[in-house]
Protein backbone atom coordinates (compact mmCIF):
# COMPACT_ATOMS: atom_id res chain seq x y z
CA UNK A 1 0.00 0.00 0.00
CA UNK A 2 2.99 2.68 0.74
CA UNK A 3 4.70 1.89 -2.61
CA UNK A 4 1.47 2.32 -4.34
CA UNK A 5 0.53 5.60 -2.49
CA UNK A 6 4.24 6.87 -3.47
CA UNK A 7 3.70 5.93 -7.01
CA UNK A 8 0.59 7.73 -7.30
CA UNK A 9 2.09 10.53 -5.67
CA UNK A 10 5.07 10.61 -7.99
CA UNK A 11 2.62 10.56 -10.68
CA UNK A 12 0.83 13.51 -10.01
CA UNK A 13 4.04 15.15 -9.40
CA UNK A 14 5.24 14.30 -12.78
CA UNK A 15 1.55 14.63 -15.15
CA UNK A 16 1.61 18.45 -14.36
CA UNK A 17 -1.45 18.32 -11.35
CA UNK A 18 -2.84 21.15 -9.67
CA UNK A 19 -3.59 21.96 -6.31
CA UNK A 20 -6.08 23.33 -4.04
CA UNK A 21 -5.16 25.13 -0.39
CA UNK A 22 -8.29 25.63 1.90
CA UNK A 23 -8.02 27.15 5.36
CA UNK A 24 -10.18 28.28 7.74
CA UNK A 25 -10.01 30.21 10.61
CA UNK A 26 -12.78 29.23 13.16
CA UNK A 27 -11.87 28.39 16.65
CA UNK A 28 -9.10 26.55 15.67
CA UNK A 29 -7.47 26.36 12.11
CA UNK A 30 -8.78 23.82 9.65
CA UNK A 31 -6.42 22.91 6.36
CA UNK A 32 -7.07 20.93 3.72
CA UNK A 33 -4.66 20.44 0.33
CA UNK A 34 -5.36 18.57 -2.76
CA UNK A 35 -3.34 17.33 -5.18
CA UNK A 36 -5.38 15.88 -8.33
CA UNK A 37 -4.71 15.68 -11.85
CA UNK A 38 -6.69 14.33 -14.74
CA UNK A 39 -6.66 10.34 -14.87
CA UNK A 40 -5.61 10.42 -18.60
CA UNK A 41 -2.42 11.85 -17.38
CA UNK A 42 -1.57 8.87 -14.47
CA UNK A 43 -2.67 6.40 -17.58
CA UNK A 44 -0.01 8.22 -19.74
CA UNK A 45 3.23 8.37 -17.37
CA UNK A 46 5.87 5.96 -18.01
CA UNK A 47 8.20 4.02 -15.33
CA UNK A 48 11.17 6.18 -16.40
CA UNK A 49 9.62 9.73 -15.62
CA UNK A 50 7.99 7.84 -12.02
CA UNK A 51 11.68 7.33 -11.34
CA UNK A 52 13.08 10.25 -11.76
CA UNK A 53 10.37 12.56 -9.15
CA UNK A 54 11.45 9.70 -6.09
CA UNK A 55 14.09 12.55 -5.24
CA UNK A 56 11.20 15.18 -5.21
CA UNK A 57 8.81 12.66 -3.60
CA UNK A 58 10.95 11.96 -0.23
CA UNK A 59 10.57 15.82 0.24
CA UNK A 60 6.96 15.73 -0.53
CA UNK A 61 6.93 13.05 2.28
CA UNK A 62 8.34 14.51 4.87
CA UNK A 63 6.62 17.62 4.50
CA UNK A 64 3.33 15.83 4.92
CA UNK A 65 4.19 13.70 7.64
CA UNK A 66 1.99 14.80 10.40
CA UNK A 67 -1.34 15.27 8.13
CA UNK A 68 -3.87 12.52 7.37
CA UNK A 69 -3.84 11.34 4.49
CA UNK A 70 -6.30 10.25 1.77
CA UNK A 71 -6.86 9.34 -1.88
CA UNK A 72 -10.10 10.39 -3.38
CA UNK A 73 -10.59 9.71 -7.67
CA UNK A 74 -13.73 10.26 -9.63
CA UNK A 75 -14.21 9.83 -13.54
CA UNK A 76 -12.39 12.82 -14.50
CA UNK A 77 -9.47 13.44 -11.58
CA UNK A 78 -7.16 11.20 -9.14
CA UNK A 79 -5.59 12.97 -6.11
CA UNK A 80 -4.91 13.02 -2.72
CA UNK A 81 -6.36 15.03 0.02
CA UNK A 82 -4.10 16.00 3.64
CA UNK A 83 -6.16 17.49 6.51
CA UNK A 84 -5.19 18.55 9.42
CA UNK A 85 -6.49 21.16 12.58
CA UNK A 86 -4.38 23.23 14.59
CA UNK A 87 -5.00 25.73 17.50
CA UNK A 88 -3.77 29.09 17.28
CA UNK A 89 -0.49 28.90 19.31
CA UNK A 90 0.99 26.14 17.14
CA UNK A 91 0.15 27.41 13.76
CA UNK A 92 2.87 29.88 13.11
CA UNK A 93 5.30 26.78 13.29
CA UNK A 94 2.95 23.52 12.20
CA UNK A 95 1.06 25.25 9.19
CA UNK A 96 2.63 23.80 5.40
CA UNK A 97 2.06 27.83 4.65
CA UNK A 98 4.58 28.41 6.57
CA UNK A 99 7.41 26.70 4.43
CA UNK A 100 5.75 28.17 1.21
CA UNK A 101 7.22 31.60 2.05
CA UNK A 102 10.65 32.87 3.44
CA UNK A 103 8.84 35.45 5.91
CA UNK A 104 5.70 34.24 8.03
CA UNK A 105 4.09 36.62 10.45
CA UNK A 106 1.01 35.29 11.90
CA UNK A 107 -0.72 36.67 15.19
CA UNK A 108 -4.22 36.58 17.02
CA UNK A 109 -5.51 38.66 19.24
CA UNK A 110 -8.89 41.08 18.37
CA UNK A 111 -7.74 40.47 14.84
CA UNK A 112 -5.90 37.77 13.12
CA UNK A 113 -3.56 38.99 10.78
CA UNK A 114 -1.23 37.07 8.51
CA UNK A 115 1.47 38.70 5.94
CA UNK A 116 4.28 36.68 3.96
CA UNK A 117 7.05 38.26 1.55
CA UNK A 118 6.60 37.91 -1.85
CA UNK A 119 8.01 34.51 -3.61
CA UNK A 120 5.98 31.42 -3.29
CA UNK A 121 9.11 28.77 -2.61
CA UNK A 122 6.62 25.85 -2.86
CA UNK A 123 6.37 26.47 -6.73
CA UNK A 124 9.92 26.03 -6.97
CA UNK A 125 10.22 23.28 -4.51
CA UNK A 126 7.03 21.05 -6.10
CA UNK A 127 7.93 21.72 -10.19
CA UNK A 128 4.76 19.33 -11.27
CA UNK A 129 2.75 21.44 -9.33
CA UNK A 130 1.16 23.42 -12.47
CA UNK A 131 -0.99 25.66 -10.61
CA UNK A 132 -2.26 26.35 -6.74
CA UNK A 133 -5.69 27.97 -5.81
CA UNK A 134 -5.19 29.09 -1.96
CA UNK A 135 -8.67 29.81 -0.60
CA UNK A 136 -9.05 31.10 2.68
CA UNK A 137 -11.86 31.75 4.86
CA UNK A 138 -13.46 32.13 8.24
CA UNK A 139 -16.41 32.45 10.50
CA UNK A 140 -15.27 36.07 11.44
CA UNK A 141 -15.39 38.73 9.12
CA UNK A 142 -12.34 39.59 6.69
CA UNK A 143 -11.77 42.91 6.60
CA UNK A 144 -8.88 43.52 4.58
CA UNK A 145 -6.39 41.00 1.77
CA UNK A 146 -4.96 41.37 -1.30
CA UNK A 147 -6.81 38.36 -2.47
CA UNK A 148 -7.25 37.75 -6.41
CA UNK A 149 -11.04 37.11 -6.02
CA UNK A 150 -13.83 36.97 -2.96
CA UNK A 151 -16.67 34.82 -3.20
CA UNK A 152 -18.83 35.78 -0.39
CA UNK A 153 -16.11 35.85 2.81
CA UNK A 154 -13.96 33.39 1.12
CA UNK A 155 -10.72 34.58 -0.05
CA UNK A 156 -8.67 33.21 -3.39
CA UNK A 157 -5.37 33.50 -4.07
CA UNK A 158 -4.14 32.13 -7.82
CA UNK A 159 -0.20 31.01 -7.99
CA UNK A 160 0.86 29.51 -11.15
CA UNK A 161 4.23 29.69 -13.17
CA UNK A 162 4.23 32.91 -14.12
CA UNK A 163 3.37 34.42 -11.02
CA UNK A 164 4.45 32.69 -8.14
CA UNK A 165 7.43 35.31 -7.22
CA UNK A 166 5.25 38.34 -6.51
CA UNK A 167 2.62 36.23 -4.86
CA UNK A 168 2.54 37.72 -1.34
CA UNK A 169 -0.42 36.83 1.00
CA UNK A 170 -1.65 39.85 3.44
CA UNK A 171 -4.98 39.42 5.39
CA UNK A 172 -6.59 40.33 8.23
CA UNK A 173 -9.89 39.30 10.29
CA UNK A 174 -12.10 41.00 12.67
CA UNK A 175 -12.36 38.19 15.73
CA UNK A 176 -14.86 40.30 17.27
CA UNK A 177 -17.44 40.31 14.36
CA UNK A 178 -18.87 36.69 13.30
CA UNK A 179 -19.18 37.21 9.35
CA UNK A 180 -21.88 34.35 9.09
CA UNK A 181 -24.04 35.74 11.97
CA UNK A 182 -23.77 39.13 10.20
CA UNK A 183 -24.74 37.16 6.57
CA UNK A 184 -27.77 35.80 8.30
CA UNK A 185 -28.82 38.75 10.32
CA UNK A 186 -28.67 40.78 7.12
CA UNK A 187 -30.85 38.40 5.04
CA UNK A 188 -33.50 38.64 7.64
CA UNK A 189 -33.60 41.91 7.85
CA UNK A 190 -33.99 42.22 4.06
CA UNK A 191 -36.33 39.39 4.06
CA UNK A 192 -38.48 41.42 6.60
CA UNK A 193 -38.02 44.93 4.96
CA UNK A 194 -39.37 43.03 1.26
CA UNK A 195 -42.26 41.33 3.74
CA UNK A 196 -43.57 45.22 4.96
CA UNK A 197 -43.67 46.44 1.16
CA UNK A 198 -45.32 43.63 0.11
CA UNK A 199 -48.23 44.30 3.11
CA UNK A 200 -47.69 47.89 2.38
CA UNK A 201 -48.37 47.72 -1.12
CA UNK A 202 -51.87 45.15 -0.44
CA UNK A 203 -53.24 48.04 2.30
CA UNK A 204 -52.71 50.54 -0.43
CA UNK A 205 -54.52 48.19 -3.38
CA UNK A 206 -57.49 47.70 -0.80
CA UNK A 207 -57.74 51.21 -0.48
CA UNK A 208 -57.74 52.09 -3.98
CA UNK A 209 -59.97 49.22 -5.03
CA UNK A 210 -62.43 50.16 -2.11
CA UNK A 211 -62.63 53.68 -3.16
CA UNK A 212 -63.53 52.41 -6.61
CA UNK A 213 -66.34 50.48 -5.46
Amino acid sequence: MKKIFLLLITLLLLTGCKATYEINFDESINEEIRIYTENSNIQNATQKQSENFYEQLDDWERAYEYYKKEMYNDLEYTGYKYTDSFNYKEYDALTQLRKCYEDFAFSKNDFIELKTSNEFLCASYYTGVESLELRINSKYNIINSNADQKDGNTHIWLINKTNYKNKPIILKIDTTKNAKKESKDKKTNIKMIVSIIIFIILIIALIITKKKR
